[in-house]
């Protein structure tokens, strides 16, 4: 997995589900989160965790979860959008990275979440409990989404990168 690291941080593999970044002789642990941005007809499936619906926020998520050390990236990615969608995807590349320290369920936990371009292959939608809402958003209508994290930038990322790319 090639991933370009923002800042200069330097990323260093442990034994367990974590990263240590190292910056300024300074180290953090954290987690490693995968994010699917599954296109259809034209379109990016955004999520709502109702968790995340605090201080004027309104919830931004995407499908995946936190990686599980020891599995394969790409498996471990499919296996969090079926559970939290019922969909099939065929998972592409990371196209962004994004840090998550407030992490509204453990602000203990901070994430380093890799984001990767998928498609949509088949199955009908359905919602997990980790989120109560969910939309088909493009160019035009992913703003009503805005929230000042990096959830909304990433997403905003992924609308310039699909601009480059046409």
């Amino acid at each position: 997995l090639e991933v370009a690291v923002p800042y200069g941080v330097q990323v260093r593999l442990l034994s367990s589900a974590h990263f240590l970044m190292k910056k300024s002789e300074k180290e953090t642990l954290v987690y490693v989160g995968q994010k699917a941005f599954i296109e259809r007809q034209g379109k990016v499936l955004v999520l709502r965790d109702p968790n995340y619906r605090k201080n004027g926020q309104v919830g931004l998520d995407f499908p995946g979860g936190r990686f599980r050390f020891g599995g394969n990236p790409k498996e471990e990615l499919l296996r969090e959008v079926a559970e939290e969608t019922g969909l099939k995807v065929e998972v592409g590349r990371p196209f962004t990275v994004w840090t998550n320290i407030n992490h509204a369920q453990n602000p203990m936990k901070p994430l380093f979440l890799i984001a990767y371009l998928c498609k949509y292959k088949s199955g009908k939608m359905r919602l997990s409990e980790e989120h109560d809402k969910f939309e088909w958003v493009d160019a035009k209508t992913y703003r009503k989404w805005k929230e000042d994290t990096d959830y909304f930038r990433a997403l905003e990322e992924y609308f310039k990168f699909k601009n480059s790319d046409s």
